[in-house]
This record gives C-alpha cells, structure tokens and sequence, in this order.
C-alpha cells in the first residue's frame, strides 16, 4: 500500500507542477501584451497620440480602426498616408489597444493596359 501512496503523491505533484507552469506562462503572455497579430489596411491619418493611451502615436486606418506605435518614431515616420500596409502588431489587453511593431507597404497593383 505505500507503494501505491508514493504513486499517487508523485502523480499529484507532477500534475500541480504542469498547471502551475501553464498558468504562468498564461499570465505571463496576457499582462505583457505578447500575443502576436497581423492587420492590414489603408493609412488615412497619422498624429501624435492626443488622448490618454500610453502610447506616443496613434495610426488610423480606412475601417475606422486605430493602432498605436510605441517609443519607435522612426517606425512613425516611415508610414505614409492613403497607403496600404501590413502591420505586425501585439495585442496590448491591459490598455485595450493594438500595437504597431513593424509596417510593410503594399505595392498598388499595376494599372491594365
């Protein structure tokens, strides 16, 4: 029967151990905003950020949808208005925003002849 006890504990153990790590990386991914995304859309203004997000720059796109670029003006200079681009982003679900981390333009596709 202490064998069957050893057993049982060890179990126990080991299960607690894999929960606890899968809620720490849970935690960890949710509060610092490391969940990955992809956008794309039509730049149609960009302006420092005016309102209280805790960002530095604000980006709007054409489907009325605003993304936010932190502490990366050159990143800020760099995309142009009534542009397309692909955005990578990070969700930010503590401050409830979208996160620009690099922006690609769309090359508009050739006029037929």
């Amino acid at each position: 029967m202490d064998e069957f006890k050893i057993i049982v504990t060890v179990a126990l153990l080991v299960s607690l151990a894999a929960l606890g790590a899968v809620i720490f990386i849970a935690q960890d991914a949710v509060n610092n905003a490391k969940i990955p995304d992809v956008e794309r859309g039509i730049v149609i203004s960009k302006a420092p950020v005016s309102d209280n997000h805790p960002a530095n720059y604000t980006v709007n796109l054409s489907e009325n949808r605003a993304f936010y670029i932190l502490n990366n003006p050159s990143l800020y200079e760099s995309i142009q208005e009534n542009q397309t681009y692909l955005f990578g982003c990070r969700i930010d679900l503590n401050n409830k925003i979208t996160l620009i981390e690099s922006a690609t333009l769309i090359p508009a596709p050739a006029p037929n002849p």
